[in-house]
């Protein structure tokens, strides 16, 4: 118990230790940069390869050939300033060496108050953001796999709307038993186009597009003694900072597990619990709270998952 105890404490020191950096501030996509479950955000949002688990598939597609069963995923978070952010995932193995998964992802932002020069109140808006994604990967071998992620992005101010398209493309790794390496090329040609509205929200017609930010991220997972789980992600980008991520997970009993990470610098905690419903049929309910940066309030993410 010791050595898993220090283990643990310099697997998560190092990425607390470190100047924590502004991941994406002022740059397109932020939302696709968010974990979108509840057992991703409680490790940290580290992205680590981590197997059978429809979710984790935001971080590196090349996990998708490994699903032992079929699998939905609902997930919704609670966060401050009138923000939204939910997600739905679907997958499927397709034997014998390949799987493939749906996913629709959702963040928006209610009653932003529109004011004048005169700071009177004009109107209020509504901005929402919207990613379907469809997700491809193939087994090589024991030791190999390769995926890829189509995104249709759509986004949508007012009576303005924006449509695009970004990729992502994971490699999966595992030199040794329950040691995984993971490596994504993240947004790929990501951008959106905008058609701007006219009157009475803007004075003139326009089109722009907004790029999302190029990320490689490098991953990491290992499972120690079939209870204990590590995981740790690095991302960088030449147009973003870059930032650290890690996480532990601890399984107390048959159904019950604890979580404790660091995003970027951000303490996270959370649980789960997984039970039978019926012969092969399972599920499992997970829970994340992450503290917010300044003046931003913590945030509560609640995922439900089905195996059938």
């Amino acid at each position: 118990m010791k050595k898993i105890t220090a283990i643990l404490l310099i697997f998560l020191a190092v990425p607390i230790l470190l100047p924590a950096t502004d991941e994406a501030g002022g740059m397109a996509g932020a939302y696709l940069r968010m974990p979108t479950d509840a057992r991703s955000a409680a490790l940290g949002n580290s992205g680590g390869p981590v197997l059978n688990d429809v979710n984790m598939l935001s971080s590196n597609p090349a996990l998708v050939p490994f699903f032992e069963q079929k699998q939905f995923s609902s997930s919704f978070q609670f966060l401050s300033l009138d923000r939204s952010f939910q997600s739905i995932a679907f997958g499927t193995s397709l034997p014998p060496r390949a799987g493939m998964s749906v996913a629709w992802i959702h963040a928006g932002v209610d009653n932003i108050i529109g004011r004048n020069y005169s700071n009177d109140i004009t109107y209020e808006y509504n901005w929402s953001q919207d990613a379907f994604v469809v997700t491809f990967g193939l087994q090589f071998s024991d030791w190999l796999s390769m995926g890829v992620s189509g995104k249709i992005l759509s986004d949508r101010l007012v009576n303005s709307s924006s449509s695009g398209f970004s990729a992502d493309l994971g490699l999966l790794l595992i030199p040794v038993k329950d040691l995984h390496l993971g490596i994504v090329l993240k947004d790929l040609s990501g951008k959106v186009s905008w058609d701007i509205a006219s009157e009475p929200f803007v004075e003139y017609q326009s089109r722009r597009n907004d790029r999302y930010p190029n990320l490689l991220q490098v991953g990491a997972s290992y499972l120690l003694a079939e209870r204990y789980f590590f995981s740790a992600a690095y991302r960088f980008s030449t147009q973003i900072e870059p930032s650290w991520h890690a996480g532990f997970e601890a399984r107390l009993a048959k159904a019950l597990f604890l979580r404790a990470g660091t995003d970027n610098g951000t303490p996270v905690f959370g649980f789960g619990t997984a039970f039978t419903i019926w012969s092969d049929k399972k599920t499992r309910m997970d829970y994340a709270f992450k503290s917010g940066s300044v003046r931003e309030g913590g945030s509560h993410l609640f995922t439900w998952l089905f195996f059938f």
